[in-house]
């Protein structure tokens, strides 16, 4: 039986002020997933943050992917849409 592993990105800013609660609720739901839930946060203050932030149609943050969907855009988002995402990931 192979674990599927749902990746989770979240593109933030250094000077938003609620990409902090974003990352923090992202960070904690994720973690009750235990390794079947892997966080990446994309600082849209690089070079490399534009060019993927660009790609993927970024235009404001916090913005959060799941599984390459976007599925949030602005904070605050609920915890519970949150967890519904990644289960829905994980086909549960």
């Amino acid at each position: 039986m192979t674990i599927k592993l749902v990746k989770i990105e979240v593109y933030f800013s250094p000077v938003c002020p609620h990409c902090p609660g974003a990352k923090k609720l992202v960070a904690e739901v994720a973690s009750r997933y235990g390794d079947s839930v892997e966080v990446e946060e994309i600082n849209t203050y690089t070079p490399e943050g534009i060019q993927r932030g660009m790609a993927n149609g970024v235009m404001s943050v916090p913005t959060v992917f799941v599984e390459g969907e976007k599925k949030f855009v602005g904070f605050p988002f609920k915890e519970e849409d949150l967890v519904a995402s990644i289960d829905e990931a994980l086909g549960r």
